[in-house]
């Protein structure tokens, strides 16, 4: 008679695929380029003197830009993300052209205004 093999439970998978799919922003369904950290109430409101605002850069970069970097080495394609104005977009492209002497992936990310 031979000994049943323990079998691995199908959930397991489940949860490498859910991970995975998170990293490079596919959870639930696909999302377009144009789509990609699209959460505009997290972005402080700019300020009137049309100079960038500290706080604002801080939270683009880390709610777009980062992400963007890790999708970007994970697939290999470019990535666009959007700025809320020109100022902010400067500034971010000025970083990931310093940043990408280091990383080239980072030559990967397309900074777009709204």
């Amino acid at each position: 008679m031979a000994a049943k093999l323990p079998t691995r439970a199908p959930t397991r998978w489940n949860v490498v695929a859910a991970v995975v799919g998170r990293l490079i922003g596919l959870t639930g369904r696909r999302r377009g380029a144009a789509s990609v950290g699209m959460r505009r109430d997290r972005l402080a409101t700019p300020p009137p003197t049309g100079a960038p605002d500290p706080v604002s850069v801080a939270i683009f970069a880390i709610d777009r830009v980062g992400p963007a970097t890790v999708r970007a080495c994970a697939i290999g394609t470019a990535v666009r993300i959007s700025a809320r104005d020109e100022a902010t977009a400067t500034v971010i492209r000025a970083a990931l052209s310093e940043t990408s002497r280091a990383r080239p992936t980072d030559r990967l990310i397309q900074v777009v205004t709204d």
